[in-house]
């Protein structure tokens, strides 16, 4: 009766420790992806930083005024005029459709694209 208890609690003891290496190695797995992506993030936020500091160095007044004073004979710019702001309120209707028009249909989705493969999700 020993014996079994013995035996037992030895494979008892051998699947905790394989239970407990299981549950190491993807403990160890999940932090090393954790650290991919904060590497990853790291590196995204240094190029947001560069693409603005870029874009601020871009979009200096200064320096659009001079590329616009060196080019203007190219690209023959004129100032604009107050009249030509106007606001959203004003712009015109968008264009009334005709009931019926297929292409129509589809943008607005109302009308099933008969073209639809078997690859794209339907709505």
């Amino acid at each position: 009766m020993m014996r079994i208890v013995n035996i037992v609690l030895v494979l008892v003891m051998l699947g905790a420790a394989t239970w407990t290496y299981s549950v190491k190695h993807i403990a160890e797995n999940k932090v090393s992806e954790i650290k991919r992506l904060e590497r990853s993030i790291e590196l995204e936020k240094d190029t947001i930083d560069l693409l603005q500091a870029d874009w601020a160095y871009l979009s200096q007044p200064a320096r659009l005024q001079t590329l616009a004073d060196r080019y203007a004979s190219e690209l023959q710019l004129q100032s604009t005029a107050a009249q030509q702001i106007i606001h959203p309120g004003e712009l015109p209707a968008p264009p009334v459709t005709p009931i019926g028009d297929p292409v129509a249909d589809i943008i607005a989705g109302g009308a099933a694209d008969p073209m639809t493969t078997g690859s794209v999700e339907g709505n």
